[in-house]
């Protein structure tokens, strides 16, 4: 692969070539101390045109020296440099030579690496030694699925954002859910005080102009640093970004996860996610889940299932909109493999992740796969084919919200120089998320008419689960979300010193307005999410969220005391249509009491017809006059 700097984000996730072993660890196949000893001081030296060299003379002492061709060709093949590693093999390609066959196995994946599939199985079919008959069939398979993969293509063209590329390395695409910014990681050679050239990651935005992408720019500090960032990528909301922070003084490994707050315009100062997320070891691309209570990540720690797995940790947002990490928990298989998976991304629709892996077999190093989540269980993944995937590097696969549209970073899909460059495709369909609806609001103070940071949350009233969770923006007071465009949804919107807010979410409106009003007596609202039974005060169980949402906000504020006001319709006779009102009012009351609510805090009247804030001609209106009030008394 590229030859660049060893702790940067893209060395961590470099080619995993296979069966190359541990020649260190092995007993040499030469007696030659003078080949011996240059193959040793070729380990050490972390110059690989010094080691390239010292294994040249290694081999030259002794022609059969099996792992010194090996390592060489495993050097050449780091490099990219496919075919090199092809001939520096040849002359071990030898049936008197031993380790023979685990020359052919390198061999053979040097040729499938390179796209040259047919030459891999030829190549492998050489292979005679029983303990890797069995590898060799799994590889000839592999092999064989590469190339029907390359013969039946999918009818798409990735298209190079050419703006978006620099002169240098891009990758991990990420685009906010409303298609307007894509940020990517770009490596970028700087200059240290003492003229020598290093290659750096740093984070780079660009932004929709027209049906087009502006020229890349680099983030300011504190986004970035001198050190390396990257693998970036943002909440469904926009709210939080996300990114590594390689040696950095605030680390607990070596690359943590970082989080900013957006505040307006801007970011807030970055922030280490800490413990359990981030670990002694190292950690990479971290993605949050569309509801804010899951965040994955790639990790090299232990408890994996390979050298590299996918891993999750679960999410608490705080009132003042900082994170607070808990059970990290291995996604197991069938996601991870014993090779390595990195760069997850979750849909808004939280059923569809996509990810890269060397290990559940493909097209080439690594290639971008997808798996659904089926009664909370992860599918088998599966690849996306051709021409997404090539026998090159893909990864950093992002969908966009209403996911037409994918960005990804290859090597191959073009001649570009073995450079990564970020590229867009119109999604097949078999491999596109839930149809989504995009939601944006706005949380205002009813008095002062400014905008509020507060606490949304959003739930699935026909499971009564919650579905999202964030904080406005503390400066405009903004919130975003998707939402399936199936399904029943309410909203319910909390802040100190305000009153609690509740309603139903129509799919089909794309803009809400909050206005909250502050506590004091005399103050009220109406709970838009409390369902009774037909001519019942029987509460519906699409009720119990909404239920839930008011007990807390009660439970927080023991000093206050409300009355329920039970409405209804003017159908039917006044008589009737109080006693409704009342029993519905009072069966609430009921409900509160049983989840702990003091009874000496809470009234209830049923009003009947007599307060209707519509006029009873339409379904609408009358719907929108069958409500539950709650009204402050101190």
């Amino acid at each position: 692969m590229k030859s660049i700097q060893a702790k940067t984000l893209l060395t961590a996730i470099a080619l995993a070539v296979s069966a190359l072993g541990a020649e260190a660890q092995m007993m040499l196949s030469t007696k030659n101390k003078g080949a011996i000893k240059l193959y040793q001081e070729a380990q050490m030296t972390n110059s690989p045109g010094t080691r390239r060299a010292l294994l040249e003379k290694a081999i030259k002492r002794d022609k059969k020296f099996i792992e010194a061709y090996r390592l060489l060709a495993r050097d050449y093949a780091r490099m990219d440099s496919l075919q090199k590693a092809v001939e520096v093999l040849q002359p071990a390609c030898n049936p008197e030579y031993p380790g023979y066959c685990d020359v052919l196995l390198n061999m053979a994946d040097y040729y499938y690496m390179s796209g040259q599939y047919e030459e891999a199985i030829a190549t492998a079919e050489q292979i005679t030694a029983g303990h890797l008959l069995s590898k060799k069939a799994e590889l000839i398979e592999q092999y064989q699925t590469a190339i029907e993969m390359k013969n039946s293509p999918y009818e798409i063209s990735p298209r190079n954002l050419k703006n978006v590329n620099t002169p240098f390395d891009d990758y991990f695409p990420s685009v906010t859910a409303d298609g307007q910014m894509l940020s990517t990681t770009v490596l970028v050679p700087t200059e240290n005080e003492y003229g020598m050239v290093r290659r750096q990651e740093d984070i780079y935005v660009s932004y929709k102009s027209g049906d087009d992408w502006g020229k890349s720019e680099r983030l300011p500090y504190p986004m970035n640093t001198s050190g390396n960032e990257g693998a970036q990528s943002f909440s469904t909301d926009g709210r939080y970004m996300f990114f590594v922070s390689c040696d950095n003084m605030e680390n607990i490994g070596s690359c943590d996860m970082y989080y900013a707050i957006r505040q307006g315009n801007g970011w807030s100062k970055p922030m280490n996610l800490g413990a359990p997320a981030n670990s002694k070891y190292w950690e990479s691309n971290p993605v949050m889940s569309p509801t804010g209570d899951k965040i994955y990540f790639t990790s090299n720690r232990p408890g994996g299932v390979g050298d590299r797995d996918l891993w999750s940790v679960d999410v608490r947002i705080l009132d003042n909109g900082l994170l607070h990490c808990s059970n990290a928990q291995n996604l197991g298989r069938p996601v991870n493999s014993e090779g390595g998976e990195f760069s997850p991304f979750i849909h808004a629709d939280n059923q569809t992740l996509y990810f890269s892996s060397n290990g559940h077999g493909g097209m080439g190093r690594n290639d971008i796969f997808v798996s659904k989540r089926v009664n909370g269980e992860w599918g088998e993944p599966v690849n996306l084919g051709y021409p997404i995937n090539t026998h090159g590097d893909e990864s950093g696969f992002t969908v966009s919200g209403d996911g037409r549209k994918a960005y990804f970073a290859s090597d191959k899909i073009e001649d570009n120089d073995m450079k990564l460059e970020i590229y867009e495709i119109d999604l097949p369909g078999e491999f596109r998320p839930q149809p989504m609806s995009f939601v944006q609001g706005h949380v205002i103070d009813a008095k002062k008419n400014t905008p509020l940071q507060s606490m949304v949350e959003i739930f699935n009233l026909q499971t009564n689960e919650k579905y999202f969770e964030s904080i406005t923006d503390r400066k405009d007071g903004t919130f975003t979300v998707y939402l399936p465009e199936e399904g029943e949804y309410g909203l319910s919107v909390d802040k100190d010193g305000y009153l609690f807010y509740s309603r139903n979410i129509d799919q089909s409106t794309d803009t809400l307005i909050v206005m909250l009003q502050p506590i004091t007596a005399g103050s009220g609202f109406v709970l838009r999410n409390m369902y009774y039974g037909y001519d019942s005060d029987v509460i519906l169980e699409s009720s119990w969220v909404e239920i839930e949402r008011l007990y807390e906000f009660l439970k927080d504020k023991p000093a206050l005391r409300i009355k329920i006001v039970g409405h209804t319709d003017s159908r039917g006779s006044s008589q009737y249509n109080k006693d409704l009102s009342e029993r519905r009012a009072l069966a609430l009351k009921n409900k509160l009491i049983e989840k702990g609510i003091s009874a000496d805090r809470l009234e209830h009247e049923g009003m009947g017809d007599t307060r209707p804030v519509a006029p009873n001609d339409t379904e609408e209106n009358r719907a929108k006059n069958r409500r539950v009030e709650i009204v402050i008394i101190e």
